[in-house]
């Protein structure tokens, strides 16, 4: 492979989007959000994607993020940007941006709201690549692009030796398998599906990246920690309450309000959600059962 691609292994955070009092994003909250992660052990994050509201931002709004980001985490996290936009100039830019801003590699999902033809979806892949020299990584998310990536496009993209691995977020695991299949060793395959994040690791992936990781990620260090030890029995009660947790996560109006209200419980205040994402408060008693319990998840 052209890359080395072991950096990428394990678990990666993915980053919430932050924003001050008027809604603008706030590189101030950025930069303590960073810190934050980094002093409680984080050491990979993902930004942009889904849980960092990045189809919501302005081409130069995710470009301000990650250049935050990188200024402050250059060489102390492996930082993976999500670039895929409406258009493919768009994502070109960003990709090229963020070769500027030496993130560590970049990931895509299929053009955004149009349904493209297969056809149309690994040019666009391909296009990118093509503009930069970093590692690239597919993003297959069923539920949002309506598209589950086939296998035999998957084959075709493989060929690309720019493309080093993708995050499977379909909800179904034996996605997992079938991305491992005739693929080299080193090729990633993250699970993107936190409800089962360990039935990914056990049917071969080799990490994760996920949205709730923003305040489970204590809980996700210690699924994967009795995973690598072999103890699958502590790994599966450890997941089950992740899943517990995940399920009370996403009953409130928004999962991007609650994960920034539990944020705010823990002393960082980065903002409301971008509308139409709804917020929720810091003091609601649900809110706040359900950050005691997480603090408490591996009691």
């Amino acid at each position: 492979m052209k890359y080395n691609t072991d950096k990428f292994k394990g678990i990666a955070v993915a980053f919430p989007a932050c924003y001050d009092k008027n809604g603008d994003i706030s590189p101030k909250a950025i930069v303590e959000l960073c810190r934050y992660y980094y002093n409680n052990g984080v050491r990979s994050l993902y930004v942009n994607g889904s849980g960092g509201e990045g189809v919501l931002l302005t081409t130069e709004e995710r470009m301000l993020v990650i250049e935050t980001i990188m200024n402050e985490l250059y060489g102390k996290m492996v930082v993976i940007n999500h670039i895929a936009s409406p258009s493919t100039r768009e994502s070109i830019k960003l990709a090229e941006h963020s070769e500027k801003c030496k993130v560590d590699a970049v990931a895509a999902v299929p053009c955004i709201f149009y349904r493209q033809s297969e056809d149309s979806i690994e040019k666009y892949w391909n296009d990118i690549t093509k503009t930069i020299d970093l590692p690239f990584f597919i993003y297959n998310i069923p539920a949002l692009s309506g598209y589950n990536l086939s296998n035999k496009l998957f084959s075709k993209m493989v060929q690309n030796e720019k493309i080093v691995g993708i995050k499977s977020s379909s909800e179904v695991a034996h996605d997992i398998i079938r991305f491992k299949m005739n693929v080299p060793d080193d090729f990633i395959v993250y699970s993107g599906c936190d409800e089962h994040y360990l039935a990914g690791r056990v049917v071969g992936a080799d990490g994760g990246i996920g949205g709730t990781y923003a305040v489970f990620y204590e809980l996700f260090f210690a699924i994967e920690k009795a995973f690598l030890n072999g103890d699958i029995t502590k790994a599966t009660a450890l997941q089950k309450k992740a899943t517990a947790l995940i399920y009370r996560l996403v009953s409130f109006p928004s999962m991007m309000g609650s994960i920034k209200a539990m944020l705010k419980l823990d002393g960082i205040d980065i903002g409301e959600p971008r509308l139409p994402f709804l917020p929720v408060s810091e003091k609601d008693s649900d809110l706040i059962a359900l950050y005691n319990d997480t603090k408490h998840a591996m009691d």
